[in-house]
């Protein structure tokens, strides 16, 4: 009976824990790796009229940017491109809904962001450039490729184990 409970204590775990993972499927791999790698692109390329995404991300002193762009930046690099290669190495349903909720905040900060610049009431002309567009169309492709990872798979099983009433002795036998 001690090694049918230890045994039984076993495949829960295991279940436990394959229950929590999540299957990204090949081509939905490849789309979020070339997501990536088209952020990366975006934020070495101009963000704005005479911004950087280096000046965004490391002179906050800097006028020429706005708070939506530096915020928009900050999403980028850590929903964008941290989340999104942890959640892929780790296959986690926790690291893909957050991949997937940050990349969607970030492309709503995105929104805000090429607003701000476009709309920018200054002394010079500032405009959005190709590395926020480029930025902002990747991230929102990100969102819409790890929501149905995300939807498919249940956070943590609700119901009772599979193993639970199989192994257990009936009639105290």
């Amino acid at each position: 009976m001690d090694d049918l409970a230890e045994f039984r204590h076993d495949l829960d775990r295991i279940e436990h824990r394959v229950a929590g993972e999540v299957v990204v499927g090949r081509s939905r791999v490849r789309i979020l790796a070339g997501c990536v790698a088209l952020l990366v692109m975006g934020l070495l390329l101009p963000q704005a009229t005479s911004v950087t995404s280096l000046t965004t991300l490391l002179r906050w002193d800097s006028e020429a940017a706005t708070l939506p762009l530096r915020v928009f930046d900050v999403f980028v690099v850590v929903f964008g491109i941290l989340v999104p290669l942890v959640a892929l190495l780790r296959r986690r349903w926790g690291a893909a809904t957050l991949a997937m909720l940050g990349s969607g905040a970030a492309s709503m900060v995105g929104l805000f962001a090429v607003w701000s610049q476009a709309g920018m009431a200054a002394h010079t002309s500032h405009a959005p450039h190709a590395g926020l567009y480029l930025c902002w169309g990747a991230v929102m492709a990100s969102t819409a490729v790890w929501l149905p990872v995300v939807l498919s798979t249940a956070p943590l099983r609700s119901a009772p184990p599979v193993t639970s009433g199989v192994l257990t002795p009936r009639n105290g036998r």
